[in-house]
Parts: structure tokens; C-alpha cells; sequence
């Protein structure tokens, strides 16, 4: 992961990862068949650990809105503890070197990405059924969270002094649960 924060998916190569590690090139391949491979299941086992800590927010039986910001603050943790692994997280969506280096990707991480998205979606669709917030198409609900909240994470890994994690959090939750018209709120005000 800190080879690949350093250089990049398409420029990260054994040899550099072997380096890091402080092995020989040799040792990897006894584990892994090339760079790809490795890369992938770093990447499966990151992402485990993401969305352990993710997944035990949403497993609660809160409402809706601790649930999201569990949820929020469980990503937010996470990437601030794992700052190496985001240029592999964001490969996800945007896969990084040749055209076969880039459909390799794109099978291994689109699904794991997609169903993500779906989860959360199954988030919104329990909370619209509930009655907590409003009818919507729940897939680009979710993925509007999901990348809103990652360009968040991607601003508090690269800026030099980040707010509270709290106050992202409640940026982001009071975001989608009241927009951020003024219209709304001179509404409910009369």
C-alpha cells in the first residue's frame, strides 16, 4: 500500500513492493503469481477491514440518522488510520495503468465497489420504507453518499490540518438529510 500511495497502481512494481517489504523479489512470487495478484488481495483484505467497521455500523438497530453517521465516522476512522490504503481505494472507481492492467481491475474491484453501493442502497430503501426520509431511486442515493463522503476523505488526507472528524461527519449527514437550500429552512421556520 505505501508503495503503491508513493508511485501509483501502474507504477508500483515488484521489485519496489519487494523493497518495502524488505525482501527479495523472489520471496513475493513464492506467494503471489505477479504484481496484480498481490495488489488484488491487498486490496480484498483493506477492504475487509473497511467494511468490517462499516458493516458493524449498519448492523445496529438505530434510526436512520446514527446509523449514517456511524457509518460516516466508521469511513472516516478508517482512512485516517489507513491513509496508504486510499490510492488503492480510489483505483476502485478509476483503475490506473495499461488497458489490461485496467480491466483486471475493473473485475476485481467494480463488484466489491458495486456491492457496497448496494448495501447502502438497502440502507436508504429501509429508511424510505420507514418513513424516515424521502422517496428516491436509493442506488444513486447511496452512491452520492458514498462518493460525497470519499472526496471529504480524500480532502482530510491531503489538506494539513483537518477539521474535527465530528464536524465532517455532521457536514455530510446534515447535507443529505436537509440539503442546503435556504428555502427549506425559511419554510420551516413559518
Amino acid at each position: 500500500m505505501r508503495v503503491i500511495s508513493r508511485m501509483g497502481m501502474a507504477a508500483a512494481t515488484m521489485q519496489e513492493i519487494a523493497k518495502e517489504a524488505g525482501v527479495a523479489k523472489g520471496t513475493i512470487y513464492l506467494y503471489f503469481r505477479d504484481r496484480d495478484e498481490l495488489v488484488e488481495k491487498t486490496l480484498e483484505t483493506v477492504t475487509a477491514k473497511l467494511h468490517e467497521s462499516v458493516d458493524a455500523a449498519l448492523q445496529t438497530d438505530q434510526p436512520f440518522e446514527q446509523k449514517l453517521r456511524a457509518v460516516i465516522a466508521a469511513k472516516l476512522q478508517f482512512f485516517s488510520a489507513h491513509r496508504e490504503f486510499f490510492r488503492l481505494y480510489l483505483s476502485m472507481r478509476m483503475p490506473e495503468g495499461n488497458p489490461q492492467q485496467q480491466r483486471r481491475q475493473k473485475r476485481t474491484c467494480q463488484p466489491q465497489y458495486r456491492a457496497w453501493i448496494e448495501q447502502m442502497a438497502g440502507v436508504m430503501r429501509e429508511a424510505m420504507d420507514s418513513g424516515e426520509i424521502r422517496r428516491s431511486d436509493p442506488f444513486r442515493l447511496a452512491l452520492f453518499l458514498v462518493e460525497g463522503s470519499t472526496a471529504v476523505v480524500l480532502e482530510r488526507i491531503t489538506e494539513d490540518a483537518s477539521p474535527p472528524e465530528a464536524e465532517d461527519v455532521d457536514l455530510i449527514v446534515e447535507t443529505i438529510l436537509g440539503g442546503i437550500s435556504l428555502r427549506r429552512q425559511k419554510r420551516s421556520a413559518h
